[in-house]
């Protein structure tokens, strides 16, 4: 085979393998977007629903703890005789417990508080929704770019393989380039397949979260990849700890049930002293002497004796509760800002790694490639030199759509550590 018959040779399948992507990477019209995606998971997501339910449920028992005890209406009759004298009477009346001792502030207290606490973990669960969203809709949208690769890699090579094979009966290139190319053409179909399975495993996971058939979330596909952040926020590590210690709701939720066991101590340890019944109402009685009735108002008031129940069981189980709740404080703040630390030097690490690649991997890499088939189109590398470099830099690209996905995924998490929503990023915005 002769340096000319190489050459155009090597034009050929540089321009097959760099040929236009084909139109599956092409977005569809109406294609889900990240605001959208977050909006539909917060409407259907089951978790929630029930922390809706349970603020629901908080908010009606803090209305339930500030009710007053209802009264209780008492009648009595008694009828006494002796001889052919009898004596009879009926008492009507209304009995008040007298709250005096404080009981059910605290407990009014303790509703509140957990009513709150009720709203933080809402809060929390919309963040977790919210970063799992992001998660799944990033990874999906590397799964895309991913596709697109492979798809753009698998058809050139196709086209390649049947070029060469024409130009193999006519002589123009050899057998082993031909094995290499029919070679190369079944390891990126084999990749197309492998990225299309992925990318639908990918799909199915946001549309189980937006609650969408997959088949339609798969036609419509997702919208280009948005606006990552070009640096770190613009706060330093301690500020970004702050920041967590804050305004995490899970803190909050944890700091308001540790709040409401406290006022549960304080109720039941009210609980040990009696509360006294209030009573006032009619009496109506006739005598035997002449048939006289006499009527008039009674009133009263009963004190219960803690005899038998001092409470000091129940006393000890809420001081012990109470003990436990500032304990989970404790152990939530320091999971928070671990967490928080933990996302801010994840964040960190993968901007180095985007900024480290993405020169590399940007104009620069597809000037090298382009050099690369020049050099093989006039004969100065070799097929193997060749395909290498293609290799080379497919596998870069999918790396790189991965880090993307990566830095998305990153910042969302950082967001959620700070319980945040968003606003760590607007001055940095590109």
């Amino acid at each position: 085979m002769t340096l000319r018959t190489a050459s155009l040779s090597g034009l050929v399948l540089a321009a097959l393998v760099w040929l236009p992507p084909p139109a599956i990477s092409q977005q569809l019209p109406r294609a889900l977007t990240l605001g959208e995606a977050r909006a539909a998971a917060r409407r259907v997501s089951p978790d929630l629903a029930a922390a809706r339910a349970a603020v629901d449920a908080a908010s009606a028992r803090a209305r339930q703890a500030g009710a007053l005890t209802n009264p209780s209406l008492t009648y009595a009759y008694e009828q006494t005789s002796a001889g052919a004298q009898r004596n009879s009477q009926w008492i009507a009346a209304l009995e008040q417990p007298l709250e005096l001792t404080g009981v059910r502030s605290a407990r009014r207290d303790a509703a509140r508080l957990r009513r709150e606490a009720a709203a933080a973990d809402l809060r929390a669960a919309e963040a977790s929704v919210v970063f799992e969203v992001t998660r799944t809709y990033a990874l999906a949208q590397a799964a895309d770019e991913r596709l697109a690769l492979a798809e753009r890699a698998a058809a050139a090579f196709d086209r390649a393989r049947r070029v060469t094979e024409a130009r193999l009966v006519a002589g123009d290139v050899s057998g082993y380039a031909a094995r290499r190319i029919r070679l190369e053409s079944a390891r990126y179909a084999a990749l197309r397949a492998e990225a299309a399975l992925a990318r639908r495993t990918a799909y199915v996971a946001v549309a189980v979260l937006v609650g969408v058939p997959v088949d339609s979330l798969i036609l419509t596909g997702l919208a280009p990849p948005e606006s990552l952040p070009a640096a770190p926020p613009p706060l330093g590590r301690d500020s970004i700890v702050s920041l967590a210690a804050r305004l995490r709701p899970e803190l909050l939720a944890a700091e308001r049930h540790a709040a409401a066991a406290l006022a549960d101590a304080r109720a039941v340890g009210r609980e040990r002293t009696p509360v006294p019944i209030a009573s006032a109402g009619w009496k109506s009685e006739r005598t035997a002497a002449g048939g006289a009735r006499l009527d008039g108002f009674v009133a009263g008031i009963s004190l219960p004796l803690p005899l038998w129940d001092r409470r000091r069981g129940a006393v000890a189980a809420a001081d012990a509760d109470a003990r436990r709740g500032a304990a989970d404080v404790e152990i939530v703040r320091r999971r928070v800002v671990r967490e928080a630390e933990e996302a801010y030097a994840a964040l960190r690490a993968a901007l180095e790694e985007v900024a480290r690649l993405g020169p590399a991997l940007g104009g620069e890499a597809a000037a090298a490639l382009r050099a690369a088939e020049t050099a093989y189109a006039e004969g100065e590398i070799s097929l193997v030199e060749w395909l290498d470099a293609v290799r080379a830099y497919h596998e870069a690209d999918s790396i790189l759509a991965t880090l993307r996905a990566e830095l998305h995924v990153r910042r969302a998490a950082l967001e959620r550590a700070t319980g945040g929503g968003g606003t760590l990023f607007e001055d940095r915005q590109p």
